[in-house]
């Protein structure tokens, strides 16, 4: 091989290669040009050396010689050596040119706005949508939004912004689109078109503004879409439509669902649109556009649009288009649930005749039922009957929701409509298919089904009676219509106020429909005027008499009762008998509770969550008031009615959490401002009262006088008057407050000033007694004991076990209250041995006026001077027989001729005599005084069956009552049973023993004779009216001739009581027998109301308002 080395050729090859025969190639191109240019590159010859060589010169700046030239060449256009030498000549650099069109040695900078590529020697005008800043390589294309008209642009600047109504998307762009029909650009520069908003369009192509509809369409129109472009395209928005009489768009009636475009002259038109009811919601055809709001939304389904085009339905199936809210069936259809369907023939009135039947028969054993003898009730019926009336009071009481503004949810909405029926609503009985009556027969019907029941019920006690005639029709009357009425009150209430029960339909009409009846509009139609006429009527006749009865009964219940009328106790039996007697005025309440509810739908009508809080706050009241009085006769009872009413607060609850209704912002405030306001009254109250009764003095009483009602009930009601009378002080029962044994202890400890132990039998084993005595001995009150020869003090050792001294479970009442047995015991032996109090010793029972009066002179400590005796003989005065042995049987005389005198002395001038202040005169001298007084008043006591002077003096009486002659005998039962038949027999022949029969007889009779009732033990109000009856006995006129036996004279009087008048005594014994026949029939119905009596014997009449309770 060869290697050109500097110029000259040598060979490369090994030693021992060069001795081989070697076959040499061609020589290259390169070492041709070697031998024909052996100048290198960039250079020529320029002669030769001395040596031979050759001499080689650089070329020229701007000259170039490659190895195939033999001269140096200038450089071509774009093209520069700036170097001597040089072999090639070099691409002037982007953005340059050559500075001369040959031989050019360098490159110059190519001016702004032209293009120089590599290589150029003339520079190239900047392109359309560019522009070329000097120093660039390429051009800039001007941004989008803008443009470039024109070449040779230089700067950023150049490229102008597309105008307003046109945009460019794209760079390097020499012209701007225009907006097409729908779009517009506003502003100059815009990138992209913006499409029309809505209510707005644009007709033409590059706008920079669209036309607002409100300009070209009717006002408050707009476009269904964006990019409209149209004016036909504007129409009244959704919601909205436009009236024939005004070129506007208007909201869309209330109830009525527009579609977009929809206009009033379109209605009915095909593929337009026009306002339709929404579902729940009606219209009829003659007004398409007057809403109705359907009671329920099923029966209304309302019309739907769709792509423009509207279709109607108005009602539901087989329900009448042409009426209002389609609030009735179309003929020949039923109401059942939410639907009406066809009728089936000769089928769907069985209904409504087995539910008349089936009424008919309750109603007869109600009847019957209802007016058995109590006697033969056991508590557990009882239980019974006053818990069925708890649950039907409770289920009347939910009914009235249904009138209630409210949509229930199942399975509330089912019980909703099933206890309907309890309203009169006679629509599950298919009354549409058996009879067409219009609505105002229809509430005619209603309102006659009371009078209806109560004409029934007089038909079935008159057949009764036929049957058994010993039925009293009156009484029994009264008790059945009352306990069908009492039952059904809510029932009778809501049907009589059904046309004012009114929902409201939407429109400023102010259209309301009744909700019982959709299809009668309340206040504008002829029907609704004619079923308010009945509506008011049936009020008049049924629920107001019937709630003003009520009312008056309880007005004289306590009256009555004192008197112990039988009649009237029979007759409101269905008021009283359910409720405890300390509760005697619930049903009332009752009454009124339900009549306020019912109040509700009619007071607040379109307002459901006024309607739910109203509701709801009655509902409280009650259970409130339930829970403190506990009213009901059977405590299961009360405890059930407590839960019930509990329940259907809850239901009302459930049905406005399902609804969601939502409170008017009058209606929240003036909720929670009266929440708060009684929330803050009665804490304020309590405070306050508490704070009073802490610090007043007007409760303060100078003397509370402690003692056993049983022994001594009467003496301390006498010595209270007494003390008040003379002493002119304060006098405070124990027995008042025994129920509540905190109050009467802090009665003791801060509101007396002298604590009266008044010691009888039994006294100090009430554990009532024993707390006022350690409390006061404590609180270091003053102490005065009176004993009485019945008290005897306790031993030592019953000291000592006072616990079992005490009466059963008194030592464990008292330790509630903080009082030890050791205090009890202590107290009692200082109380015994008058240490730290007053003794006054009675030596004999107080058992006339003179006594008492002595022995409250010793209690206040002041002489005072006696009244006067009136003479007891005197002619025409009255006369007042109690056994003389008594001190109760003397203090209820003495109550009685002190609360009788102001009733009295307008017309018995001759004054009242007690037997017992004469004592001297003997038998025979009250005999004489009975002969000649006006009255006699015997006292009944405990003991009359076994006090001769009483007996005596009733055998007199009666004996001259049977001629004619004497004074009127007025029995008085203060703590009296009439006696069987072996008292007559056995008993009283022991006691009187020269009795005759004719006396026996005459005794018998006397106390079989209705006697007029007189608790001590009672309250001041029914005391008041116990007197006042024994007062209405008492004969106004009298003569000397009518009070003075014929053939009676003063030598005579001592064999008064033994005369037997033996020609007169079989037609006396005659009258007798048919006077005890009538008697024992009296005697028959006075065990039948032994309920009645009973409780009134037992102290359960102490119970009643303004009563004490009872021991």
């Amino acid at each position: 091989t060869t290697q050109i080395l500097n110029g000259s050729v040598g060979v490369v090859a090994p030693v021992e290669v060069a001795t081989m025969n070697l076959d040499y190639p061609m020589p290259t191109w390169a070492e041709k040009a070697l031998l024909l240019y052996p100048c290198p590159q960039g250079t020529v010859e320029d002669g030769f050396a001395p040596d031979g060589s050759v001499f080689c010169s650089a070329c020229d700046a701007g000259r170039y010689r490659d190895s195939f030239a033999l001269s140096c060449s200038p450089c071509g256009p774009g093209r520069f050596a700036d170097n001597p030498g040089s072999a090639v000549c070099q691409k002037c650099p982007p953005t340059t040119r050559s500075a001369d069109q040959s031989a050019s040695r360098s490159c110059i900078q190519c001016p702004a706005g032209t293009l120089c590529p590599s290589g150029t020697s003339m520079p190239l005008p900047c392109p359309l949508g560019h522009f070329c800043l000097a120093g660039n390589e390429l051009p800039t294309p001007c941004a989008n939004g803008t443009k470039r008209s024109e070449t040779g642009g230089s700067a950023p600047q150049d490229c102008a912004p597309c105008e307003p109504g046109s945009y460019n998307a794209l760079v390097g762009r020499s012209e701007c689109s225009p907006c097409p029909a729908g779009w517009f650009t506003a502003e100059a520069g815009q990138l992209e078109c913006s499409m029309c908003p809505r209510g707005s369009f644009t007709s033409n192509i590059g706008t920079s503004a669209c036309t607002s509809c409100e300009d070209a369409g009717p006002l408050g129109s707009t476009t269904e879409d964006i990019a409209s472009s149209d004016a036909s395209d504007c129409q009244c928005p959704g919601e909205t439509y436009m009236p024939v009489a005004d070129k506007s768009c208007q909201p869309c009636p209330e109830g009525m669902s527009c579609a977009f475009g929809s206009k009033e002259q379109s209605i009915g038109e095909v593929g337009k649109a026009w306002p339709v009811a929404r579902r729940g919601f009606m219209t009829r055809t003659s007004a398409p556009l007057l809403v109705f709001k359907c009671l329920l939304e099923e029966h209304c389904p309302g019309g739907s649009c769709q792509d423009g085009a509207c279709s109607v339905q108005t009602c539901a199936a087989h329900r009448d288009t042409n009426a209002v809210a389609c609030g009735r069936c179309v003929a020949g259809a039923y109401q059942s649930g939410s639907e009406c369907l066809l009728c089936e023939v000769g089928l769907d009135s069985l209904p409504l005749v087995f539910v008349i039947v089936s009424v008919l028969v309750l109603l007869s054993a109600v009847t019957l039922a209802i007016n058995r003898d109590m006697i033969h009730q056991t508590r557990w019926a009882v239980g019974v009957m006053v818990s069925l009336a708890c649950l039907f009071a409770a289920i009347q009481t939910t009914s009235v929701y249904l009138a209630l503004n409210m949509k229930w949810m199942e399975p509330l909405a089912s019980l909703m409509k099933a206890l309907s029926i309890l309203t009169f609503d006679l629509s599950h009985v298919k009354k549409e298919c058996s009879m067409s009556i219009d609505p105002v027969s229809q509430q005619l019907a209603r309102q006659l089904i009371p009078p209806i029941f109560l004409t029934y019920i007089a038909l079935v006690l008159v057949v009764k009676r036929r049957f058994a005639p010993v039925t009293h029709l009156a009484p029994e009357f009264l008790n059945t219509a009352g306990t069908i009425l009492m039952n059904f009150f809510v029932s009778i209430c809501i049907s009589v106020f059904d046309p004012l029960v009114c929902y409201a339909h939407p429109g400023v009409r102010g259209y309301t429909s009744m909700r019982s009846d959709p299809s009668v509009l309340c206040f504008n139609s002829r029907e609704h005027t004619a079923m308010l006429v009945i509506g008011i009527a049936a009020c008049v006749l049924t629920p107001l008499p019937f709630l003003s009865t009520a009312i008056f009964a309880v007005w004289k219940y306590p009256r009555y009762v004192a008197m112990h009328d039988i009649a009237f106790m029979k007759a409101f039996r269905f008021l009283f008998f359910r409720f405890e007697p300390s509760a005697y005025f619930f049903g009332v309440a009752l009454l009124l509770r339900n009549l306020l509810i019912c109040l509700v739908p009619v007071m607040i009508r379109n307002d459901a969550a006024a309607q739910i809080l109203a509701a709801a706050a009655l509902m409280i009241v009650w259970i409130v008031s339930q829970c403190l009085l506990r009213p009901w006769r059977n405590s299961a009872a009360n405890t059930l009615d407590g839960a019930m009413s509990g329940c259907i607060l809850l239901v009302l609850v459930c049905g406005a959490v399902g609804g969601a209704y939502t409170a008017s912002e009058i209606t929240t405030q003036a909720t929670s401002v009266f929440v708060l306001v009684a929330f803050l009254s009665m804490w304020f109250v309590l405070i306050a009262w508490n704070l009073f009764k802490q610090l007043s003095k007007s409760d303060v009483y100078d003397m509370l006088i402690c003692h056993n009602k049983a022994g001594g009930a009467a003496q301390a009601k006498l010595i209270k008057l007494l003390v008040a009378e003379q002493g002119g002080q304060r006098v405070f029962l124990d027995s008042d407050e025994l129920q509540q044994l905190d109050n009467l202890l802090d009665t003791v400890k801060a509101k007396v000033r002298n604590l009266v132990v008044y010691l009888t039998h039994e006294t100090l084993t009430r554990p009532w007694c024993a707390g006022e005595v350690v409390t006061a001995m404590k609180t270091g009150k003053r102490i005065t004991v009176v004993l009485t020869p019945s008290f005897m003090a306790p031993t030592s050792e019953q000291l000592e076990m006072v616990d079992a001294y005490l009466e059963v479970g008194g030592a464990d009442l008292l330790v509630q209250y903080g009082i030890a047995v050791g205090d009890v015991r202590d107290s009692y032996a200082q109380l015994v041995a008058a240490q730290g109090c007053v003794h006054i010793r009675v030596e004999r029972d107080p058992t006339n006026t003179r006594h008492f009066q002595h022995l409250v002179d010793r209690l206040i400590q002041k002489q005072t001077k006696s009244a006067a005796v009136p003479d007891a003989a005197s002619p025409g005065c009255l006369v007042i027989s109690a056994d003389p042995c008594d001190a109760e049987a003397a203090a209820a005389a003495c109550i009685l001729i002190s609360r009788a005198k102001p009733s009295v002395a307008s017309f018995l001038k001759e004054g009242v005599s007690f037997l017992s202040d004469h004592m001297d005169m003997g038998i025979v001298g009250h005999c004489l005084a009975i002969t000649v007084a006006r009255a006699l008043v015997v006292i009944l006591s405990t003991d009359t069956l076994s006090s001769r002077h009483q007996l005596e003096i009733i055998a007199h009486v009666k004996g001259l009552n049977e001629k004619d002659h004497g004074p009127v005998a007025i029995p008085v039962n203060v703590d009296f049973s009439p006696p069987s038949t072996h008292y007559y027999s056995r008993v009283l022949p022991q006691i009187w023993p020269e009795v005759s029969e004719a006396q026996v007889r005459r005794i018998g009779v006397f106390f079989r004779t209705a006697s007029c009732p007189y608790s001590t033990r009672a309250s001041d109000q029914v005391l008041r009216a116990q007197i006042h009856a024994i007062v209405r006995r008492i004969p106004l006129n009298w003569t000397s001739a009518s009070g003075i036996g014929a053939g009676i004279y003063e030598d005579d009087l001592t064999h008064i009581e033994f005369e037997d008048n033996d020609g007169e005594e079989e037609e006396e014994e005659k009258e007798e027998e048919e006077q005890y026949e009538e008697e024992e029939e009296e005697e028959q119905e006075e065990i039948e109301e032994e309920v009645v009596r009973e409780p009134l014997r037992s102290g359960l009449a102490a119970k009643l308002p303004g009563m004490r309770a009872s021991e």
